[in-house]
């Protein structure tokens, strides 16, 4: 195995390997790299200024004549980060030693971030799938991300679905807790809010669609009650007649393992099955820095019991008292 240099938070000096390592490195965010494209470079730049949560925290490791890099998305407060790129891609270099050790940098910078989980989305007959599973990451579910071209569907009726609003956020929570497992929503199943699409029906909320936008493509996750199985086709219509721009990119529709009901919806539609992904997870361990006040706290507490200890012991001792 080779020996390798500690792994380093990005510097500017480090911007040509990073420019040099980005065309042959390999994404694990799926909706980010369907819809912005893989620029690790921004990301970067942006992480390495001070005092501010910019950027994608991005570290590389230079090892002899091989250099490599890793990126990973993530803002204070939120429990879920998520690894963006790393370079290069292991067909490339086979040995798996760099990729474990970014891996494991990655996993305690999140989790110095305050991050709960750190996510990755790959495909499933990639050997980045083993490495992950050797690095401590789970298979939570499996994806299928369907691809429809631009224009390719004639849109539907705009008024079935409406932008989502603040008001929406307890009946859109409490809809993704009814659809998504429990455990896959511990593990960041809920979707990124904001931009999104809401369905009512009877006056209660019965499907949610997950928006991203961007230069390159729209990606779009889909929460629906099974009562709205029927109205699955008209909806997903619905989001051509309201977006202005599925005329120019293609469309992307994340359909995960608890959802597959809506597969035959979009085979009808003539979306083609694009890529098949393992949802990889890996739960970290918070470092919580303990406040002056609880270690004065303590220290207040165990002092005097050591201090009444030691006494006691000394008091038996003089008697000549023997101690169990």
């Amino acid at each position: 195995m080779l020996f390798l240099a500690e792994a380093r938070p990005f510097l500017p000096i480090d911007l040509p390997l990073v420019r040099r390592l980005t065309p042959h490195g390999v994404s694990l965010d799926t909706a980010t790299s369907l819809t912005r494209g893989v620029h690790p470079i921004d990301g970067a730049v942006w992480s390495s200024v001070p005092l501010a949560d910019f950027g994608m925290p991005t570290f590389v490791l230079r090892a002899g004549d091989r250099n490599y890099a890793a990126q990973f998305r993530h803002k204070f407060g939120e429990p879920n980060a998520h690894i963006v790129f790393v370079a290069p891609d292991l067909q490339r270099h086979a040995d798996t030693s760099a990729w474990l050790q970014l891996l494991d940098t990655m996993v305690s910078a999140a989790g110095r971030r305050g991050a709960l989980t750190l996510n990755a989305e790959v495909d499933d007959t990639s050997p980045v799938f083993e490495v992950l599973r050797e690095a401590g990451f789970s298979l939570y579910t499996r994806q299928t991300i369907w691809r429809s071209e631009p224009g390719a569907l004639a849109p539907g009726d705009a008024t079935l679905l409406r932008p989502e609003t603040d008001r929406d956020t307890f009946a859109i929570h409490a809809l993704c807790a009814a659809v998504v497992p429990r455990m896959i929503c511990q593990a960041g199943g809920l979707p990124d809010r904001g931009g999104g699409l809401v369905y009512e029906r009877h006056e209660h909320l019965g499907a949610y669609l997950s928006i991203q936008e961007g230069k390159c493509g729209i990606y779009i996750q889909p929460f629906l009650r099974p009562e709205v199985f029927d109205r699955a086709g008209a909806l997903l219509r619905s989001v051509w007649a309201i977006l202005p721009h599925t005329d120019r990119v293609p469309v992307y529709v994340c359909i995960r393992r608890y959802q597959e009901w809506l597969q035959g919806t979009l085979t009808a539609l003539d979306f083609q099955p694009w890529a098949s992904q393992a949802v990889m997870v890996k739960h970290l361990t918070s470092r919580v820095e303990q406040s002056h006040w609880s270690r004065e706290r303590a220290r207040n507490f165990v002092l005097p019991v050591i201090s009444d200890y030691y006494d006691a012991c000394l008091l038996e001792k003089y008697k000549g008292v023997s101690k169990n």
